[in-house]
């Protein structure tokens, strides 16, 4: 049902179901038989939603007047490159953060366990699902956020941890927001300090990047743009 909060002030917040996805999908693959469904990220454009499924590696697409849901785009597994862990094609994506820029979402693919160093931004079109890498060479990238500057965009790209994995314990390393003036680098690394950050928004009036961290903590970092 719909239910409006309101404040002594006078203001008030109307919350609404739009879309009620599955807990779950089969999965006769996996030791549990069954796959979880893990909504991370999404950005609105115009009347449909682009959501971020870390569980089942996807992108939905739903539209707010009606809440019907489909899906837009889906990330195949890649060959990991370390020793230990799975072997073959069986890193799995994990789509994080998501965004829109210039016409085309933009998709951080975290990677799955032992988390090597394949993490990519993807960019991905909202109509046809089509996609393809954007921003390469990263590692545990769990969010993006373009910045446009006149006919110029910057992104900012927040990585979970800057290394770990095989030889090191995941995460081992303080995560980073990097500031790409191209998506094809080398970026420059605005904080290297973070613990876990896990999403970001940028308020674009002041400048100021804030972080959010597994933690519980929000994080203010100045001159990321």
């Amino acid at each position: 049902e719909k239910v409006t909060l309101s404040s002594t002030d006078g203001g008030k917040l109307t919350i609404e179901l739009i879309a009620n996805f599955p807990d779950f999908t089969v999965d006769p693959t996996r030791p549990s038989g069954f796959r979880n469904v893990n909504p991370f990220d999404l950005v609105v454009v115009g009347n449909q939603i682009y959501l971020t499924d870390g569980g089942q590696n996807m992108v939905r697409k739903v539209n707010i007047a009606t809440g019907t849901f489909s899906t837009l785009a889906t990330f195949p597994n890649v060959a990991n490159p370390l020793p230990v862990g799975p072997q073959g094609l069986s890193v799995e994506a994990v789509p994080t953060g998501i965004a829109y820029s210039d016409g085309q979402l933009l998709v951080t693919l975290f990677r799955g366990f032992p988390f090597p160093p394949l993490s990519v931004v993807e960019q991905v079109d909202p109509d046809t699902g089509a996609h393809a890498p954007f921003i390469t060479g990263l590692r545990t990238a769990i969010d993006i956020v373009p910045i446009k500057e006149g006919s110029e965009i910057h992104y900012l790209v927040l990585l979970h941890s800057s290394a770990g994995g095989a030889p090191l314990p995941p995460f081992a390393n303080p995560g980073q927001l990097l500031h790409f003036d191209s998506p094809v680098g080398p970026p420059t690394v605005v904080s290297n300090c973070l613990t876990r950050p896990t999403s970001m928004v940028v308020d674009e009036k002041t400048g100021v990047t804030y972080v959010t961290e597994l933690s519980g903590r929000i994080i203010e970092i100045l001159g990321a743009l």
